[in-house]
């Protein structure tokens, strides 16, 4: 299983939200760069990069942080926040992003994203308040998780990112019911976030079958650290143990 820090930059600063919300949360004194630079000490060689400033409202306010995020940093990098169109796409991966994750409303570019970049370049995020997704399209009726995610093999994708936003900042546990439905009924490979607090949290994520685990706020509490969680549950890490 991967271990993935998500660094969370609204208003140019290291946020963590408390289930979603604006309005609700936690402000780190130290950098994006700063944080990214411990990760990486700690072993992380993957990163999720989420612009709220540009998925919230639109604006390039950190558009200059990804930029140096990008410079600075040695590890594999995924985009997120208000990617919903093959130019917006395409800025992604002119920056040196490894991949991008492309929300709900991104829909209408799936199948040409993954024809133009490769299925490995292009990870779906279903946004998600326990099994109802979230987003801004007008339905008629709710949009259950995994009757969204059933779909997406057709679109050719191939990986999710599901957070459950009522677990978002709490660190009480992941949603593994929502998780587990999608492995169990679709081939998707799923990133899990919200809620990820504990070592326990994690086991139970990797005995579920996930192919990462994607952790903010107990990160910068230090409920949590890349190097003991990457030597606990990452495959690679295990192999190498095995090795000695």
């Amino acid at each position: 299983m991967e271990i993935v820090p998500a660094i969370y930059i609204l208003g140019e600063q290291c946020v963590a939200l408390y289930k979603g919300s604006l309005e609700q949360k936690e402000i780190y004194n130290k950098s994006p760069l700063e944080y990214a630079a411990e990760f990486v000490s700690q072993g992380a060689t993957k990163i999720l990069i989420v612009d709220l400033d540009k998925s919230e409202f639109g604006t390039n306010l950190n558009l200059e942080i990804v930029k140096e995020l990008r410079r600075e940093t040695d590890a594999h990098l995924i985009l997120a926040g208000g990617i919903r169109s093959m130019d917006a796409i395409a800025r992604a991966f002119a920056m040196g992003m490894n991949q991008v994750c492309l929300g709900v409303s991104a829909e209408p570019v799936y199948v040409e994203s993954i024809k133009k970049y490769g299925a490995d370049k292009i990870i779906v995020g279903i946004k998600a308040k326990g099994d109802e997704v979230l987003t801004d399209q007008k339905l008629d009726f709710p949009l259950k998780v995994i009757d969204f995610a059933e779909k997406l093999p057709s679109f050719g994708v191939t990986q999710v990112l599901y957070k459950d936003v009522w677990k978002e900042g709490t660190e009480i546990h992941p949603n593994y019911d929502e998780i587990d439905r999608i492995l169990r009924m679709t081939p998707l490979r799923v990133y899990a976030s919200g809620g990820i607090g504990t070592k326990k949290h994690l086991k139970t994520l990797k005995e579920i079958g996930v192919k990462g685990a994607v952790i903010g706020r107990a990160l910068y509490d230090e409920n949590l650290y890349v190097k003991e969680s990457l030597m606990e549950f990452s495959a690679t890490h295990e192999a190498e143990r095995s090795a000695q």
